[in-house]
């Protein structure tokens, strides 16, 4: 593997901003920064979840890359069906575990959209107990 990165290097650095939105939508809810309205959080969080469902699919399917048949019995093409797998299943830079790790940090985001809403929420009970206050 040239540079042991399994081929992957740029599917990794995807990974690294998908992981790096998900951390700056957390900073802004926490912070109370971003309150999405409901409907439009849970359509974000929703579409995000499509493309993890979308990924789990193409994972079940990943079984025919790491049993690589059809190159013979010699030792090279031994060796090629092993390079195939190890691009496949790198526990550092493999496509499954990136797969695996972008699926997570989607779920992450789904989640950081929902809690955009429930902070929507909260602020629009606080203005309304607010008013309510006001009027009375």
């Amino acid at each position: 593997m040239a540079g042991g990165d399994g081929g992957f290097a740029g599917a990794a650095e995807g990974l690294n901003q998908v992981r790096s939105q998900t951390q700056w939508i957390n900073q802004q809810v926490g912070a109370g920064k971003l309150a999405l309205d409901p409907e439009v959080a849970e359509r974000a969080a929703k579409r995000v979840e499509e493309e993890v469902r979308a990924l789990a699919k193409l994972l079940r399917r990943t079984d025919q890359i790491t049993r690589l048949t059809g190159l013979g019995d010699y030792p090279d093409g031994q060796q090629l069906a092993q390079r195939f797998k190890d691009k496949a299943q790198h526990p550092d830079s493999g496509a499954i575990p990136l797969v695996n790790e972008l699926m997570k940090v989607l779920m992450e985001q789904a989640d950081a959209f929902r809690a955009a809403a429930k902070d929507y929420r909260s602020t629009d009970d606080q203005i309304a107990e607010d008013m309510q206050r006001g009027i009375q």
